[in-house]
């Protein structure tokens, strides 16, 4: 089964410019905090502007261009170890800040990952089977001859590994 993660595209291009190696997540508002953990070792990520256009969906669908392995998952119950990864990433502080505090339990889902770039990119229409504010999605098998290659290692990885470890 291949899985799709959602993730803000600025995200993803902080991911595939090796400037971020990390995944935060509480849950979509249609999934409880439980359901949206990071269970899955590979999957590829959906580059999403909904939160940066205020709710708008994916225009001309998805362009999926990054595969992701886990490395380690978990969960964070400290917003000081939070914060201290916060500037390894591209996500706003603030409303990282917020998902933290929302729902019932203060906890964050973390994954930490390498990324590899695919070539070409894999475009996923838009459809009502990849819509709404959830975090995970079966997506169909991928189109043959894609080719991967690793996002190289940076000092932020090392960074990132030292942090969660």
């Amino acid at each position: 089964m291949n899985m799709g993660f959602k993730e803000l595209s600025s995200v993803c291009d902080a991911i595939a410019q090796g400037r971020q190696c990390l995944l935060l997540r509480k849950a979509g508002l249609r999934e409880s905090t439980a359901e949206s953990g990071f269970q899955t070792k590979h999957f590829y990520l959906l580059p999403t502007q909904y939160h940066e256009k205020k709710g708008k969906p994916a225009e001309g669908g998805f362009h999926i261009r990054l595969r992701v392995e886990g490395i380690q998952s978990g969960d964070l119950f400290e917003w000081s170890n939070i914060e201290k990864l916060l500037p390894l990433t591209a996500y706003d502080p603030q409303t990282i800040r917020e998902h933290f505090e929302s729902r019932d339990q203060k906890l964050l889902h973390f994954a930490h990952i390498r990324a590899f770039l695919l070539e070409p990119e894999w475009v996923l229409p838009a459809s009502p089977a990849l819509s709404g504010c959830r975090s995970w999605f079966e997506l169909p098998p991928p189109p043959p001859g894609l080719k991967e290659t690793p996002v190289a290692a940076t000092e932020i990885t090392r960074r990132t590994a030292d942090l969660l470890s």
